[in-house]
């Protein structure tokens, strides 16, 4: 049996394990059939042992409104997510950095140098939306599985070839072609998911549009940039949401209580 032949053999094996287990999970508020081969379990573990170190890194911000407005978005969001097994916890960090997160089991941060940027309360929904969206989707646990079955592959190639270029080929391949790209993918369902859970949990979608586009002013992105960047470019961002607009604008309507933009911060 030459290399060759156990090459294709493997990568054959990886990738039908792939088509074998896709659809094993579908994602909440978009019916998605995405690859899954964690558990809950693990990634929320996982989670909670990776926000216990940043809350040793990071002080918790001092500041009153901002942890008040948190904690008020952060009830109407975990009351308006679908069901879980989360352990959830909401915190504002004390940092410059423009930047918020939540790991698996629905354990959010937001820096307080990112609210500086927010106007009001339903901004600051709209990006906590969209970071809950991603654990709610389990993003974390698919990068994980296309990960495992990309080493698997590579694993495939380098016993069956020995030939670095080829290695090399599909390394590169793979990453451009499949993990970025899949990445910016995560980042697009996030932003629908995000829209639909701010709607439902009372404030008005039509903040995710005011911030994203308040966010991105003054930037910009070349053609390579946007090609290897992990999330979708501002100006598609921005069309997506206002493409979803009427849909979450008819979800935000039915809420059971209507918060509008929310508290608007003082500076």
């Amino acid at each position: 049996m030459n290399k060759s032949f156990l090459a294709m053999t493997a990568v054959s094996m990886v990738f039908s394990a792939a088509l074998l287990s896709t659809g094993c999970r579908s994602v909440p508020m978009t019916d998605r059939s995405q690859l899954m081969l964690t558990s809950s379990a693990y990634e929320n573990r996982l989670g909670a042992e990776s926000y216990a170190e940043y809350k040793k890194q990071f002080r918790q911000s001092s500041n009153a409104e901002y942890n008040a407005a948190l904690a008020r978005v952060g009830a109407a969001v975990k009351a308006a997510a679908p069901e879980n097994d989360f352990e959830w916890e909401f915190v504002v960090f004390d940092s410059a950095t423009q930047n918020a997160f939540c790991l698996p089991g629905g354990k959010v941060a937001v820096y307080s140098g990112l609210i500086d940027r927010m106007n009001n309360e339903a901004e600051l929904a709209c990006v906590v939306s969209h970071e809950v969206a991603h654990a709610i989707a389990r993003h974390s646990g698919e990068r994980m599985s296309w990960s495992q079955l990309r080493t698997l592959g590579a694993i495939g190639l380098d016993l069956g070839l020995d030939n670095n270029a080829v290695n090399e080929i599909y390394g590169t391949g793979t990453e451009i072609g499949v993990m970025l790209p899949f990445s910016r993918s995560n980042e697009a369902e996030a932003d629908q998911i995000g829209q639909l859970l701010m709607a439902r949990a009372g404030y008005d979608p039509r903040a995710s549009i005011q911030f994203w586009t308040r966010f991105s002013e003054g930037k910009s992105a070349s053609t390579l940039g946007a090609l290897l960047s992990t999330h979708p470019c501002d100006a598609d961002r921005i069309a997506a949401l206002n493409a979803s607009l009427p849909t979450a604008a008819a979800v935000y309507n039915h809420a059971a209580v209507r918060r509008g933009f929310g508290t608007v911060f003082t500076r």
